[in-house]
């Protein structure tokens, strides 16, 4: 391998895919220490991301507040990932958008700027490139998924960046679908046209990062990115360890100290990331390795089903994540096709929603006489099964992979199932079909700008949630009361995945507002561990 490469540390910035960059931020003194001391001197601690809700950890947003608690060893150069798409947000110029995101250049720690682009984003990013080498950024392009630009395309790139101020211009292969001989090619492409530095980042689908990287260090890419124990979405990056072996840096020192070690083998043992033969297949077939990992890490689906929804995903194009766009085109029909027959009728009663929290099964005697003593109707949210079924009226479910994992129980079951029929495509309607699945018809839009609208026979949500869809229905056909029971069981630290609270709110604030619900029920409200909203 070549003698000039320059290594740069991701783990804090890629790897936040897995816990939501919630990093212990006891860990960055040390981990910048131990990382300074094996010879690697560019970090890249976190993304710089426009939204502060606080929805993520520290390392989303990597502010110069935060960076600014860490004393910085001073051969290290710390930079930030920006996502080129948070700059045209609001449709403001994406200048205006970066310097919000810098308020305060020339005091901050922040050394160099990746800018992560898809191909058609870079040519709007001149003015971008020359605001940040005006205040003494290095600036990185990281061009994404780089295995499906065209040639033709690449020397566009190559020729536009070198009429910026760029100083190096990464490859991604975000699809992890790269060879060693494709990347040798791709590599050797851009030293061609670009007369600037080249980098390579690494995803291990197929096992190869490391031959990956090596290959393309080896073709003429000084910079080479790692992450340690390979932490990264989905299957992971380069194993800094791996390349340090290599290397042969460590040839004195350790790798990484004990406190450091014990904390990201704490955090392997929690997410499991690393290659699996699900990963591979993604790769193979250019789907995005982040609809693996939702797959993967999401306890609803089973192992028995995972070949099956990744058949589907084949199915419509899913090289970039995009969760609702991707629902919107691989499950759902554009067609409005309501069938009157199945359609579910007016709600009587009152009306006890009821989740997969463990308050349930702890409470389980007391939810099920209070169900008996006030005749309520009980709506079971998909396979939670925590109280006696004979008490549930209604199971309901919408998202389309939950569906198919849990079809074989749906069959097994007798409880009237509320689901979208009519808002389903073919493929999923022939699998109820063919399980000779009995169910109640109530439509399910996805809507791409976060609407929420309620009607008779259908409801238009930005998500696939069964909480929201559950809301939907009796909104449209109850009157009377609402009670919650085991909405505890969802992950509200991962804003990403689970929308339950922000949709829970939404519909008591804005649908639902003027009924009766008993959440502030004191009588009620320990027994079910209801939201407190």
């Amino acid at each position: 391998m070549a003698n000039n490469i320059k290594l740069l540390d991701c783990t804090f910035r890629d790897g936040g895919y897995y816990n939501n960059w919630n990093f212990d931020k006891k860990f960055i003194p040390r981990y910048l220490n131990d990382i300074n001391k094996i010879g690697i001197n560019y970090v890249e601690l976190g993304f710089r991301n426009p939204d502060k809700t606080n929805l993520m950890g520290e390392n989303a947003y990597t502010t110069d507040t935060y960076l600014n608690k860490f004393k910085i060893p001073k051969d290290i150069q710390v930079g930030v990932m920006v996502n080129a798409s948070d700059l045209f947000i609001n449709k403001k110029d994406p200048l205006y958008n970066c310097k919000k995101l810098f308020p305060n250049p020339n005091k901050s720690k922040v050394r160099f700027v990746r800018l992560a682009c898809h191909l058609h984003e870079i040519f709007l990013l001149k003015e971008v490139i020359a605001w940040l080498k005006k205040n003494n950024f290095m600036i990185f392009i990281n061009l994404m998924q780089i295995s499906e630009i065209k040639d033709f395309n690449i020397k566009k790139v190559c020729l536009f960046l070198n009429k910026t101020d760029a100083d190096i211009l990464y490859l991604a292969d975000s699809l992890g679908s790269l060879n060693p001989k494709k990347i040798s090619y791709l590599v050797k492409l851009v030293k061609k046209y670009f007369k600037f530095e080249i980098g390579f980042h690494a995803h291990n689908n197929l096992k190869l990062a490391l031959k990956n990287a090596i290959a393309a260090n080896n073709s003429g890419a000084k910079w080479i990115d790692s992450t340690i124990k390979g932490m990264g979405r989905g299957p992971g990056n380069l194993l800094t360890e791996d390349i340090i072996r290599h290397l042969n840096y460590n040839s004195k020192n350790k790798f990484f100290s004990k406190q450091l070690k014990d904390y990201f083998n704490k955090l392997k043992k929690k997410y499991n990331w690393g290659p699996n033969q699900y990963y591979k297949i993604a790769a193979k077939n250019k789907i995005h390795p982040t609809y693996i990992q939702k797959m993967l890490s999401d306890e609803r689906y089973k192992k028995l089903n995972y070949l099956d929804i990744i058949k589907s995903l084949k199915k419509t194009e899913t090289s970039k994540y995009n969760p609702i766009r991707y629902f919107q085109y691989a499950f759902f029909s554009k067609k409005k096709q309501l069938r009157k027959n199945f359609l579910i009728k007016s709600i009587t009663n009152k009306t006890l929603i009821i989740g997969s929290g463990k308050s349930v099964r702890k409470n389980k005697s007391k939810i099920e006489k209070f169900i008996r003593q006030n005749n309520i109707n009980v709506i079971a949210l998909n396979t939670t099964s925590s109280i006696n079924e004979k008490l549930i009226d209604y199971r309901v479910a919408c998202h389309p992979l939950r569906i198919i994992s849990d079809i074989s129980i749906y069959k097994k079951n007798e409880t009237k199932l509320i689901i979208p029929y009519s808002s389903f495509n073919g493929g999923i309607k022939n699998l109820i079909k063919k399980y000779k699945i009995k169910f109640l018809d109530y439509g399910l839009k996805l809507s791409m700008n976060n609407q929420i609208h309620v009607k008779n026979n259908y409801c238009v949500l930005p998500d696939p949630l069964a909480i929201g869809y559950a809301l939907s229905i009796f909104s449209a056909k109850s009157k009377n009361d609402l009670y919650f029971a085991g909405i505890d069981g969802f992950d509200i630290s991962n804003s990403e995945t689970d929308n339950t609270i922000a949709m829970i709110k939404y519909f008591f604030s804005k649908i639902i507002k003027n009924r009766p619900i008993s959440l502030t029920q004191s009588k009620y409200k320990k027994m079910f561990k209801f939201l407190s909203l």
